[in-house]
């Protein structure tokens, strides 16, 4: 059932000098996806039909199960784990919030050399392959909606549960702290930005008051058109909030001001907004957290994955700068 699952037919050829650990892992796992596919679920008695490799990269591996009845997705995550995703998927079903149901999961490496889910299948397109500017802002306003109720779950901790359950114990500005640093935010800022606007930047966000918080909520982490997963008919309704990024618990502005980041659409941005705020305005304090955590997550995320950095963007960011001063 699973055999077609294995071998070279699935592996991105790639030169010795490209394969990093990341992708050497990825590859492991291809190798040998029909093997591991099998023992996960031929335990549970399902009598599947097919099975079908649905994506694959360094960061995660889906396959879908298919019986007469129904899809399941296998979600692996071949070089890290799941821990994060888990907690933000059983946060959401406490809520009966939009997101893919959590079947099984494990996360201790029992059966197989790495951490994997079952999910149950969520039909529909991600909200980034909509095309027309008012289904997308109608979307994106039940996405915004979702996120104000998600942020109203109190989290265990800032950042993430490890395998184990246990949260780190550390603040939000270490958290951010460290996020920006994986990132190299300030070797990259200093290179494009220079010292100066680099130490300018940090005095606004990283080391400013405005920006502490102590009361960990549950987030989504990493909220983008690509994460929302969408039904059209005579409109459109949100049907999943999807993947989670690592960090699942912390102050709910991070969540807002990744949402906002340019490279969205802009009907994408302006309908999560409109969402997030229908129920009320953000407080002064929310406010002030939002428009630092703007800036500091547009100049991180710029520098990290843009392969050109605009030559307007030093200017761009002094602009911002002189905003919040």
């Amino acid at each position: 059932m699973f055999d077609h699952l294995n071998g070279k037919d699935n592996l991105i050829e790639t030169t010795e000098e490209e394969d990093s650990p990341t992708d050497a892992a990825r590859r492991r796992v291809l190798g040998r996806l029909g093997e591991y596919t099998s023992l996960i679920i031929t335990p549970l008695n399902m009598r599947p039909t097919s099975a079908t490799l649905l994506f694959e990269d360094d960061q995660r591996i889906e396959v879908r199960i298919s019986t007469t009845s129904r899809h399941i997705i296998l979600a692996i995550v071949p070089n890290g784990d799941m821990a994060a995703e888990v907690f933000f998927l059983r946060s959401m079903a406490t809520k009966q919030l939009p997101a893919p149901r959590l079947i099984a999961h494990d996360l201790n490496c029992t059966v197989v050399p790495f951490t994997y889910a079952l999910l149950g299948h969520i039909g529909g397109i991600a909200l980034q392959q909509i095309t027309e500017t008012s289904l997308v802002r109608v979307a994106a306003r039940q996405v915004g909606r979702t996120m104000r109720r998600m942020h109203q779950m109190t989290a265990p901790g800032f950042g993430r549960p490890a395998t184990t359950g246990r949260w780190p114990k550390q603040t939000w500005l270490q958290l951010l702290d460290d996020w920006t640093a994986q990132r190299e935010l300030g070797e990259r800022a200093a290179d494009i930005l220079g010292n100066a606007q680099t130490a300018a930047l940090l005095k606004t966000t990283l080391e400013h008051p405005a920006l502490r918080y102590d009361r960990p909520c549950v987030i989504h982490g990493k909220v983008n058109p690509n994460h929302a997963i969408v039904t059209v008919g005579d409109s459109v309704q949100l049907e999943a909030l999807i993947q989670p990024g690592d960090i699942v618990g912390g102050d709910p502005m991070f969540d807002l001001a990744y949402s906002m980041l340019p490279r969205h659409h802009s009907a994408f941005r302006h309908g999560v907004w409109e969402g997030y705020t229908a129920t009320g305005a953000l407080a002064p304090e929310q406010e002030q957290r939002f428009q630092r955590l703007k800036l500091l997550l547009w100049v991180t995320e710029t520098l990290w994955n843009d392969a050109e950095v605009p030559s307007q963007f030093p200017e761009s960011v002094a602009n911002e700068l002189n905003a919040l001063a």
